[in-house]
């Protein structure tokens, strides 16, 4: 038995503890300035033209660079993307649909030379081909497209490092993807046996079958099925991309369509470092998380909703949905942005309710999470009257929160671009849409709205997916998953339950971005200062003894240096970040940084060849 004492201090620390928890949650609450968009990023000018896959915005405040050429189809995918890439790493690019127009068009030698196909290395363009490998130019197969070419011509295999052709057409399982090429590690796309993963594999697997010789480094090469394979060595695997060290310089060659999308942005660098001593380039740094159309306040098909959930949209929404979604990224420590959707059908007659705004507002402040637009919808009369009554909307809850990113479908951005100065729109500075190779993974929309485009699905994971992922993170440090919850709402599948979704997606984003953590975590707003950053700099950097100096216009800018062997020891000007083995990610405080680097260990040396 309690005797009348201890009855008496318990009740007193007792009434203690719940005076004292509940002061603090009175003052965390007081605390939280919810209403504030304390991550809102400066709507200004700052594109001067729009950037764009025709318009490079190469500065030359760093004196006259080297160029990129490319031979072929300049408005094809390949042509695309190499303009692209050019801009990126601020390198111009010249395109000619044959090396003779090269020749007369360009009187300094350029950095690289890419090559849309074997086609444009035959007869004298070999010859012209291999004066340039030798006066240190990097060469670029970027897809051999015909086996039968290059069965006829001994000298174009020998140039390639093509030591035989075993098959003309060979049917693969996957493809192994070494380390070192792209930042991440090694990694293997094997046709899963389960059938309903199956879907996962959606990489080219009808190749020629090439088998490179001595003086070769593959980089990727193609796995065959079991029963095949077993009688076949690694090394006489069908080789994919690989380089061929010849002369003073080097030549890389592709099989398949890897340089025809955003995945040549990475595969152009990691070739770059390869055939270079040391190379830095300029990244975004930011890891995005983009949750489409959540939350939302209109109690629409609520019918499908109870059936399947026991509660009405808007319930399922905050009751269910949110804490899955705090718990994941939480686990992966990724931030939000939530493109608010206060309805998604204009015309049904269901209107939203702006109760649950100052919930999700103060829970988004706690999860360092930033609130943007939605500017998806099933049915309206236009996307301006749309803006028109979620402008209403957010108004009559009462809130002043002002929303600096906004989501739109792609076919929509044009239509956009023209609502910019609307009442809802006039504050945003970034507007961000569904994977597309149509636009640059980054650019201006507009002169004052940048573009993020999202680079993954986090529910439908590829293997082509992956390749691409980290390509961009090898290229730009930068990431933007995007999770669409129209589905959920609408349901027209069984996997289109929450509880299915998010078991997979915390599964893939668990998983495939793990390994670059080292980037920052940003939400679309933040992001879109670094991109702005990023797209209008320009730096060079060069190297003396074991010092390299990097110059660039923009303070507060990031930098990705690759190396063979060597090691960042310390640092002037700025910080460092070990990414992997030989990539380090470069924080460029001041517009002068300088890198002290530790010669490698020679006997371990895995550069050129």
């Amino acid at each position: 038995m309690v005797s009348r004492r201890n009855f008496f201090s318990i009740t007193i620390m007792m009434l203690v503890l719940l005076v004292l928890f509940q002061f603090s949650m009175v003052l965390r609450d007081r605390q939280n300035t919810y209403d504030t968009n304390a991550n809102l990023s400066q709507r200004v000018s700052d594109g001067e033209e729009a950037w764009s896959q025709e318009t490079s915005r190469t500065s030359e405040c760093f004196g006259e660079k080297k160029n990129i050429i490319f031979i072929g189809n300049a408005s094809g995918s390949m042509g695309t993307a190499v303009t692209r890439w050019g801009t990126y790493i601020k390198q111009p690019v010249s395109s000619y649909d044959s090396l003779a127009a090269f020749e007369e068009g360009e009187e300094t030698l350029p950095q690289m030379l890419i090559l849309e196909s074997e086609t444009y290395a035959l007869g004298e363009n070999l010859v012209k081909l291999r004066k340039l490998v030798k006066q240190g130019v990097i060469l670029v197969f970027g897809c051999l497209e015909d086996p039968k070419v290059l069965a006829e011509n001994e000298s174009l295999r020998k140039f390639l490092g093509i030591r035989s052709i075993v098959s003309e057409t060979t049917e693969l399982n996957g493809v192994r993807l070494f380390a070192g090429l792209l930042l991440g590690g090694e990694s293997v796309y094997e046709t899963p046996e389960k059938e309903d993963e199956r879907k996962r594999q959606d990489l080219e697997l009808t190749v020629p079958w090439y088998q490179v010789g001595s003086g070769t480094k593959t980089y990727m090469v193609g796995l065959l099925p079991e029963e095949s394979e077993a009688n076949v060595k690694n090394e006489d695997l069908p080789t994919l991309i690989w380089r061929n060290g010849m002369d003073n310089g080097s030549v890389f060659a592709v099989v398949g369509d890897y340089l025809k999308d955003s995945s040549a942005l990475g595969l152009l660098d990691g070739m770059l470092a390869e055939a270079s001593d040391y190379t830095i380039y300029p990244i975004v740094n930011a890891q995005n998380l983009s949750m489409v159309d959540f939350p939302v306040f209109a109690d629409e098909n609520s019918g499908e909703i109870q059936r399947l959930y026991s509660q009405r949209t808007t319930g399922m929404v905050r009751d269910i949905m949110w804490p899955s979604l705090i718990s994941i990224t939480e686990q992966s420590g990724m931030k939000m942005t939530c493109f608010v959707e206060p309805q998604e059908d204009y015309l049904d007659g269901i209107e939203p309710n702006g109760s649950n705004m100052e919930f999700y507002l103060k829970q988004m402040k706690e999860q360092e999470a930033e609130a943007g637009l939605s500017l998806q919808y099933k049915a309206a009369d236009s996307l301006a009257d749309k803006l028109e009554r979620d402008a209403d909307f957010l108004k009559s809850t009462g809130s002043s929160y002002v929303y600096g990113a906004a989501f739109a479908d792609q076919a929509e951005l044009n239509e956009v671009w023209e609502l910019t100065d609307s009442s809802l729109l006039k504050n945003v500075s970034t507007v961000t849409c569904g994977y597309t190779e149509d636009y640059p993974v980054v650019s201006y929309g507009t002169d004052s709205i940048t573009l993020q485009c999202a680079t993954s699905d986090g529910m439908n994971y590829t293997y082509r997916g992956d390749i691409r992922m980290k390509s961009i993170e090898s290229a730009l440090g930068y990431t933007n998953v995007m999770l669409n919850m129209q589905a959920i709402y609408w349901p027209e599948r069984e996997t289109d339950r929450w509880e299915i979704m998010q078991k997979q997606f915390a599964s893939n984003l668990l998983t495939y971005w793990k390994n670059f953590s080292c980037f920052s975590n940003t939400t679309l707003s933040q992001s879109d200062a670094r991109v702005r950053t990023f797209l209008k700099l320009d730096y060079k950097y060069s190297r003396e003894d074991d010092e390299i100096t990097l110059e660039t216009s923009e303070a507060e800018s990031s930098f990705i240096l690759r190396t063979h062997g060597e090691e960042a020891e310390e640092i002037e000007g700025g910080r460092f970040e070990r990414i992997e083995e030989n990539a380090y990610l470069i924080y460029a405080e001041d517009t002068t940084v300088k890198i002290q680097v530790e010669a490698p260990d020679l006997s371990d040396y895995s550069g050129k060849n």
